[in-house]
């Protein structure tokens, strides 16, 4: 049994922590390993795979696609954002990588209804964000969806600071602690949930972040 946390950001993109502060904080947590999945860069799980030597480094990334946003673990190829869905799932899928749906149910986080899930080739769902406000209402809504899709589930900490890494993990029963074995149980739902919600100060101060760069991106001008 390996305990993963499965979506870990860097400073390469929205996070305050170095990839040596998250790696560190990975070790003092008990974690077998992370996935670091910085948003449309894979610089800060490359930057992972040279500095460590204990963990697990599952590189990945959280891509922007024009219906929302997909978790990629495995990836080794950066792939591009804005691309439509079904191709970002093709271009991970080619690289022999899983596909996860990031906090499925959450307002204005996901835009992907369920008739839209079944109809694509996904690998899962992250049931359990650690970041997410209302932690276990979303969690419960979740596995609902993941029972009805018949998807496995996994769990991350979707953390934003080197503090929160850990705060949520998948416990991956894999064969051994290679790459491919862990990815391939995920795929077969070999998987569990572990950990607790963050602290509230972090989820508050993740989603100010998330309303600055929202506001950013569409100005008053637009409405």
């Amino acid at each position: 049994m390996l305990k993963i946390d499965l979506h870990v950001h860097t400073w390469y993109s929205d996070s305050t922590g170095s990839v040596r502060e998250v790696l560190k904080v990975a070790q003092h947590k008990g974690l077998d390993g992370i996935a670091i999945t910085d948003h449309d860069t894979l610089q800060g799980a490359f930057e992972a795979l040279h500095k460590n030597d204990k963990l697990i480094i599952i590189p990945g990334a959280e891509i922007k696609t024009i219906q929302g946003e997909i978790l990629a673990l495995g990836v080794k190829k950066p792939i591009p954002k804005s691309l439509s869905l079904l191709e970002a799932l093709k271009r991970i899928h080619a690289q022999n990588a899983l596909a996860i749906i990031p906090h499925p149910t959450l307002p204005f986080f996901s835009t992907l209804k369920e008739k839209d899930i079944m109809n694509l080739p996904i690998d899962g769902l992250e049931a359990f964000s650690a970041i997410t406000p209302l932690t276990y209402y979303f969690f419960g809504k979740n596995m609902e969806l993941a029972k009805r899709l018949q998807l496995p589930v996994i769990a991350g900490s979707d953390s934003h600071t080197s503090e929160t890494v850990g705060d949520a993990f998948t416990i991956i029963n894999s064969e051994s602690r290679n790459l491919r074995d862990i990815l391939d149980a995920i795929k077969l739902g070999c998987t569990f949930i572990g950990g607790n919600p963050s602290a509230f100060r972090f989820k508050l101060k993740m989603l100010c972040g998330v309303f600055f760069h929202f506001f950013q991106e569409h100005p008053f001008e637009q409405y």
